[in-house]
């Protein structure tokens, strides 16, 4: 009978032991691996079609009645969305067309226009942030010669740039 027990003990404690081995390659062989996934979102800005304006020209006190400024009236509006803030300048305005071309010593300023914020070209290099989202932007322009326009249609541009 010790003899039986002892077999049957010895063939239970082989299994068990087989079975915890087994157990025990099963977890040697369970592994993970982080796999991993990187991509870029741009920043981006986007301007809606701008709604044109229109420039006069004014007389400017000393100059004998006869006009020497083109100045916006109505500021030009667009908008602008962006999907982070951003850098936003404005340039002075750059003659386009007209009768006759700007003389030297003729002054240009471009103005910006968005939420309190207002630019001059000529100051402080027409830069300002740009908060992300959609923002309503103004645009109007100032161009003073020395001497007077000659009657006829003019056109300036004034460029707004975006950079991250």
């Amino acid at each position: 009978m010790f003899y039986r027990l002892a077999l049957t003990s010895s063939l239970l404690l082989a299994s068990l032991s087989s079975v915890q081995a087994f157990a025990l390659d099963q977890a040697a062989l369970a592994q993970s691996v982080d796999v991993p996934f990187s991509g870029t979102v741009p920043v981006e800005a986007t301007f809606s079609s701008p709604a044109p304006s229109t420039a006069e020209p004014t007389i400017s006190r000393g100059s004998g009645g006869i006009p020497t400024k083109f100045e916006s009236q109505t500021p030009a509006s667009m908008g602008v969305q962006s999907n982070t803030s951003a850098t936003i300048s404005v340039s002075p305005p750059r003659f386009v067309s007209g009768p006759s071309a700007d003389p030297s010593g003729t002054t240009y300023i471009g103005f910006l226009k968005f939420g309190s914020t207002n630019l001059r070209s000529d100051v402080n290099g027409g830069s300002a942030t740009l908060p992300a989202g959609n923002t309503n932007l103004e645009v109007d322009l100032l161009v003073e010669r020395p001497v007077a326009f000659t009657p006829g249609i003019y056109t300036y541009v004034v460029t707004l740039t975006i950079a991250p």
